[in-house]
């Protein structure tokens, strides 16, 4: 404690015979659970160790620091470091183990996510019951907030520091990169259920799923995949016969879900409404679940090539539809496609994805643009023919292309040199939107990202048409 501030000039180690050198040479525990008295943060060893990472125990030191200010500012008496043995906080006898505290935790999660306030008090005050001492603080500020918004604002340091621990089976991270400047939390490994938005955006965010999630997206029925917004189930549309839709589901680890509940339907006609600005169905089919729950099917008439089928779904009955459109431009087959796998044609696969199609820099800035160009028109293409899930690579390849012309608009007059970084921003911008509508399947906001970046490029393009390579 610095002098002059009613303590000792020294540390608490050296207050206690121990010189600084021996402190800091002294190994520190890898596993242990933190404990935090009166106000020293500590490692000591317990029955239920539990690992922290250097990241949760810095989130662990700057919510300490925060407990501390609000007892002073409730003028709490606050002990200094010789009286080390005497909590300030009360503490359970016999705190339950981690997996115990995580599930109070995660009900605290599941309530805020539905908006119910009076729940995650309840499962709040119920995991203050069981926490330890180092999550019995962060439990209690949350659980102190008069309203859900200041509850979800204090529920904030709980989760990052919760996040922070090595979790067990059954349970995942998730990451909202929207709330307060990007907002982790942890919940059951499964759809994305955001406790900061609630039913305001309630699939906002990813789930970091264990090793082996979310990395296949081949098509398992001879159809097209899409991921659902809520970063766990994958959709695929099958149009196997004339007349006959199908829609199979399966989880971040592509085993089958049993979509018996599942509502939805097939529509095939809808029209704009300039008043509303929205699209109005005008025809539409019901999606039925087969007798085993392996699919839903929906009888949609003879469909003239290219057969464009509307998917909207609802997962759980109070939960948003989801959008899914799908082009066919022939019947499904199961058959898998013939790859080339040549030499000439083989790319490394032990390279990264964003390596294996990153494009080479042509040295002329006319090549540069046309290979902009030359994307723009492959986008265009897959846009209409509803290969959403491949424009990532065009879209991509056009911003590495465009972040080259940024590099070289100091060659550029002033107004233009500008011109051209609005335009590689906008583009930049946009060919991830693309990437990221692209997967989730739903044409109208492919089509407005794919806007955004088409204005982008003819902006460049006209910008360079009258400038010497």
């Amino acid at each position: 404690m610095p002098p002059g501030l009613g303590g000792s000039s020294r540390g608490c180690a050296e207050t206690a015979g121990e010189h600084p050198s021996e402190r800091q040479a002294k190994p520190q525990p890898a596993r242990g659970r933190g404990r935090l008295e009166t106000s020293v943060v500590y490692w000591a060893t317990s029955n239920n160790p539990v690992r922290v990472t250097l990241q949760g125990f810095r989130q662990l030191a700057q919510q300490f620091v925060r407990v501390v200010a609000i007892g002073l500012a409730l003028g709490l008496p606050l002990a200094g470091c010789a009286t080390r043995n005497a909590s300030v906080i009360p503490v359970a006898a016999q705190p339950a183990d981690f997996p115990t505290q995580l599930a109070e935790y995660v009900r605290a999660q599941t309530a805020l996510a539905a908006d119910d306030f009076e729940g995650a008090q309840t499962a709040l005050a119920g995991l203050i019951a069981i926490a330890d001492p180092t999550i019995r603080p962060l439990a209690e500020v949350a659980a102190g907030a008069n309203d859900i918004a200041s509850m979800r604002s204090d529920f904030k340091p709980l989760s990052e520091f919760l996040a922070a621990m090595e979790l067990p089976p059954g349970y995942a991270r998730a990451y909202c990169p929207m709330y307060d400047g990007g907002s982790n939390w942890v919940q059951v490994d499964g759809p994305v259920r955001n406790p900061y938005y609630g039913s305001e955006m309630l699939t906002c965010g990813v789930v970091d799923a264990a090793p082996g999630a979310h990395m296949d997206h081949s098509p398992q029925h001879g159809g097209r995949v899409f991921m659902a917004p809520d970063s766990f189930h994958h959709i695929e549309g099958v149009y196997p016969e004339p007349g006959i839709f199908r829609l199979y589901a399966t989880d971040n680890y592509r085993e089958p879900v049993d979509v018996t509940f599942w509502m939805g339907r097939i529509v095939l006609e809808e029209e704009y409404d300039a008043e509303s600005d929205e699209f109005v169905e005008v025809r539409s089919a019901a999606l039925l679940p087969s007798p085993d729950g392996a699919y839903l099917e929906a009888e949609v008439g003879d469909q003239p090539f290219p057969a464009e089928m509307i998917a909207k779904i609802r997962v759980v009955e109070e939960f948003p539809e989801d959008r899914f459109d799908f082009i066919f431009s022939e019947f499904s087959s199961a058959a898998p496609d013939v790859i080339d796998t040549s030499p000439a044609a083989a790319v490394p696969e032990t390279l990264p994805l964003a390596e294996r199609i990153r494009p080479r820099i042509p040295e002329l800035t006319s090549d540069i643009v046309q290979g902009i160009s030359q994307r723009n028109e492959e986008i265009a293409n897959l846009v209409a023919t509803g290969g959403f899930t491949e424009i990532f690579i065009p879209a991509l390849q056009s911003k590495e292309l465009a972040l080259a012309l940024h590099d070289r608009a100091e060659d550029l007059p002033a107004q233009d040199r500008n011109l051209i970084r609005i335009a590689v921003r906008s583009l930049v911008r946009s060919a991830w939107l693309l990437d990221w509508y692209g997967d989730l399947g739903n044409k109208q906001q492919v089509s407005d990202a794919h806007d955004v970046f088409d204005e982008a490029v003819d902006l460049i393009t006209e910008i360079y048409g009258g400038v010497e390579p």
